[in-house]
């Protein structure tokens, strides 16, 4: 048993940093430092003093999501080893993702330095997939070996099995937060293509950028089987899986580099319920998934391709189950709290040498 500290940029209860703490509690002693302050530079400032003073020995330090500015300041230090979750790279993030800055910008210029500066300064890094690390190590010049896909996994105190829906009709549900990578509009097409399919009910749950052009391709549709919620406690995201016949995993955008390197952490929440996921095929469902079996895989950007998968889902409830068992077997294995436990054993044993 080692003694980690972790600490983040991002809040402790945010789902990336929530599965690891969870994990790493299983085997380890366990110290966080985190804020819940509702703004990314305020939570730094509430952990950089935290972390300057601290006067505790621990085997291993391990900075979570959004920690890139933490590796430094730990090895400023002279604390070693660093892991870090480079869940994000935050240069790829606002550059190329969300594009709200020019990657010659200065703003640009500097998330990049932080990344790789980062990157090359941790001794272990940990990505949710391999096309991740991939990418990181290609952008940055990292060596490959230094990286290690560890996947989201859920909370598994919220998201297991539960009875399926009874009565008429489908409900079809996408959580998202409306980003370009999400591909709500290849969404709202595929809705379109199925409006004349009596009883197939759509819900988009979240609120985000892309949520007003989307509203506004589904009036023009003048569609009634698509329906958008605002954001719900996360706490009652299960409850409302549970109610929904076929989860929409995505990403379903054809156009964004960073979906491809991805799996979002809805597809791990609907598999640990034991729902038929609809996902978007790329390199990183293709390390985890087969299509037909654990989850249904569909080409990105192809809205009549998903509106087919809802269909065949919908119209055959012994295949939304067979593949909803699927995932869940999958999920034990691969996904699951235990199993990521597991991994992270691996890594601090890795860097530590404390079993």
């Amino acid at each position: 048993m080692a003694r980690v500290l972790f600490a983040c940029g991002a809040s402790p209860e945010y789902i990336r940093n929530r599965t690891i703490i969870r994990a790493l509690q299983r085997s380890h002693t366990t110290r966080v430092i985190a804020s819940t302050a509702p703004r990314y530079p305020l939570r730094l400032a509430s952990i950089f003093p935290r972390l300057a003073t601290t006067r505790d020995s621990f085997d291993a330090y391990l900075a979570g999501f959004l920690g890139q500015p933490l590796v430094p300041v730990l090895r400023m230090r002279g604390l070693s080893p660093v892991i870090l979750d480079a869940f994000v790279s935050i240069y790829d993030t606002l550059c190329f993702d969300r594009r709200a800055f020019s990657p010659r910008s200065h703003v640009g210029r500097a998330s990049r330095w932080l990344d790789m500066l980062a990157l090359r300064r941790a001794s272990l890094v940990l990505t949710d997939t391999a096309a991740a690390a991939d990418f990181m190590a290609r952008e940055f010049g990292v060596r490959r070996s230094k990286f290690v896909a560890v996947p989201v996994g859920a909370d598994e105190s919220l998201f297991y099995p539960r009875p399926h829906p009874n009565g008429a009709g489908i409900d079809v549900l996408y959580v998202c937060t409306y980003l370009p990578l999400h591909g709500v509009p290849v969404v709202i097409e595929a809705a379109n293509l199925l409006r004349d399919r009596e009883g197939i009910q759509l819900t988009i749950v979240g609120k985000g950028p892309e949520r007003p052009r989307a509203e506004s391709l589904a009036r023009r549709y003048g569609l009634t089987n698509c329906r958008f919620v605002d954001w719900l406690p996360f706490e009652h995201l299960p409850e409302r899986t549970a109610a929904c016949h076929i989860c929409l995993g995505g990403h379903f955008s054809g156009g964004n580099a960073k979906a491809r390197r991805v799996v979002p952490g809805k597809v791990y929440q609907g598999l640990a319920m034991a729902r038929p996921v609809i996902i978007g095929e790329c390199e990183a469902s293709a390390e985890w998934f087969v299509d037909g079996e654990s989850v249904r895989a569909v080409p990105m950007g192809d809205p009549r391709a998903l509106a087919d998968a809802v269909l065949e889902l919908a119209g055959s409830p012994r295949l939304r189950d067979r593949i909803g068992q699927g995932g869940r077997a999958l999920y034990e294995e691969k996904f699951s709290e235990g199993a990521i436990a597991a991994r992270l054993d691996e890594c601090i044993s890795a860097v530590t040498g404390v079993a």
